[in-house]
């Protein structure tokens, strides 16, 4: 028996006959792209590049970026904001505000600009990461779903995982930075308030814009409240604040069929029952260098499907492919056990991690026949 690949991650998703282990990943590096594709990076095959590195590897993949500029360059967009902006990612260097009070402004104009865009049908700047993910080049829902059609087609039926969609305090934070989105709690907690509802309906928007299923069966979603070394925030205010929101986005998306996947990084045990309350389908990363682990998780939850379970910030960086092997087929060997397990690298293929040992994960699995 042999499986599509939609099959074998429905399958996955639905505790069904599986011929292997599904894999599911990022891909944040050039030189796998590279050596998958056989191609040279240039501007002219990025794009074939990456599609084909995907399709020839995975059955299932997260954002997706494509290296057309592998220079890294500095941006300054037109609220005041800098970025430094690399082919797969960007981080914010300078924010137009140096106390509370002058973000508590930037908060307004955000609402203000959010609302609008929602009204006018179009993508806005102020609600989205801009880290390069796939959503993040176009203007207007349209313009998405045509590329993200036409992308798919492209992958020789890997499974592309609709747009994002995490909770509106993993983007403030990020927008905003941690520290100031705690002050601006403390200090204005209506306005802050006004603008999560902001962002949470700018979600609603683009969830509704998505052609849904069954061009993708699957959707993404979460927040950022954790780290390796544990919770960044209360248990109780993250069940306040955040987790109210994920849910339902979680809502939403269930409603048009999607299986979602919530993300939670780092040390998830103080909130996992939470999470797996609110309903989601999969949960990811399962982060061992956070304590986190497969077995202990599926014995308490044997109903949730587990993804991103092979150490990538220790394991795939530093190990030996035999290190590799090994941990994959032990990983194999859970999935055979417990089921609704997708197989692939707690945190991206980047660039740190050595070809040799990706395709040893990869590769491992692909041997594989239950």
């Amino acid at each position: 028996m042999k499986l599509s690949k939609r099959q074998r991650v429905l399958n996955t998703f639905n505790y069904g006959q599986l011929d292997r282990p599904a894999i599911y990943d990022v891909i944040h590096s050039v030189k796998f792209i590279e050596a998958v594709s056989g191609k040279t990076i240039n501007p002219g095959n990025a794009e074939d590049a990456v599609c084909k590195a995907v399709a020839e590897t995975l059955d299932m993949v997260r954002h997706f970026a494509i290296p057309h500029n592998l220079e890294i360059t500095t941006v300054k967009d037109g609220d005041g904001f800098v970025y430094r902006k690399e082919w797969w990612t960007a981080d914010i260097i300078e924010r137009p505000f140096k106390t509370v009070t002058e973000a508590k402004e930037v908060v307004k104009k955000d609402i203000f600009k959010i609302r609008s865009a929602i009204e006018e049908k179009k993508f806005c700047r102020q609600a989205m990461y801009n880290i390069q993910l796939f959503e993040d080049r176009y203007n207007c829902p349209e313009e998405l779903n045509a590329e993200f059609e036409r992308i798919q087609e492209k992958l020789d039926g890997t499974v592309m995982v609709a747009p994002e969609q995490p909770d509106p305090c993993s983007y403030i934070q990020t927008r905003y930075n941690v520290d100031n989105f705690i002050y601006l709690f403390k200090d204005y907690p209506e306005l802050m308030q006004d603008l999560i509802a902001a962002h949470l309906d700018y979600r609603f928007f683009i969830i509704d814009s998505f052609p849904q299923p069954p061009l993708t069966p699957v959707a993404f979603t979460g927040t950022f409240a954790s780290g390796p070394a544990g919770l960044m925030f209360s248990p109780e205010f993250i069940y306040k604040t955040f987790f109210p929101s994920v849910k339902r986005i979680l809502d939403r998306l269930k409603s048009k069929d999607y299986k979602v996947i919530y993300d939670f990084e780092g040390d998830s045990r103080q909130v996992l029952d939470q999470i797996v309350r609110q309903g989601a389908d999969a949960y990811t990363p399962v982060e061992e260098i956070s304590g986190v682990k497969i077995d202990e998780i599926k014995k308490k939850y044997p109903k949730l499907v587990l993804g991103f379970v092979i150490d990538s910030i220790n394991l795939l960086t530093g190990g030996t492919t035999d290190d590799v092997i090994k941990k994959t087929m032990n990983t194999v060997n859970l999935a055979e056990e417990y089921g609704g397990i997708f197989i692939g690298s707690s945190a991206a293929i980047h660039e740190e991690v050595p070809v040799e040992n990706a395709l040893a994960m990869i590769n491992t699995v692909k041997k594989i026949k239950f």
